[in-house]
């Protein structure tokens, strides 16, 4: 009688605890849904801390006066609004997509001359997408705990 007693008392034990939400299910404080739309969800940052760190990036590695980061960002907007646009319209078509990015980058490069002054500048603003990608990823993979899974295959 006292083991059947032990085994009832056990079983509700663990019903009750399975019958529990999980942890990230659970209704959330406003303190965290305050920390959530600071961040973005689950602790990742929202896309303004994403752009403000690009900018912040992009400033550092041009080493852009004011003056310069005045005149430049307007200049650098203008082709991220491009490539969006090119992205969108001719993403079916790979040589169009090509040749369209091609000349909006040659825009780019003839419109950064006088405000970077130097083609080496020039061509490190060029590159620069690329560099904070690439920091972006391995920010993320670190963040994870390890290396990002492996491509999909098609």
């Amino acid at each position: 009688m006292k083991y059947l007693l032990y085994t009832l008392a056990l079983s509700m034990v663990m019903i009750t605890t399975n019958a529990q939400r999980p942890q990230e299910r659970r209704p959330r404080t406003d303190e965290q849904s305050t920390k959530d739309n600071e961040r973005g969800h689950q602790g990742r940052p929202n896309r303004a801390n994403i752009e403000m760190f690009k900018t912040k990036f992009i400033t550092d590695q041009l080493v852009l006066t004011p003056q310069e980061a005045e005149a430049f960002w307007p200049v650098y907007n203008e082709y991220k609004n491009g490539m969006r646009t090119i992205y969108k319209e001719k993403k079916e078509n790979e040589i169009e997509l090509q040749e369209a990015v091609l000349t909006v980058r040659k825009k780019l490069a003839a419109a950064l001359k006088p405000i970077l002054k130097s083609d080496t500048r020039i061509n490190d603003a060029l590159k620069i997408d690329k560099e904070f990608l690439k920091k972006m990823k391995n920010e993320m993979t670190h963040r994870r705990g390890g290396p990002p899974p492996p491509p999909r295959r098609d």
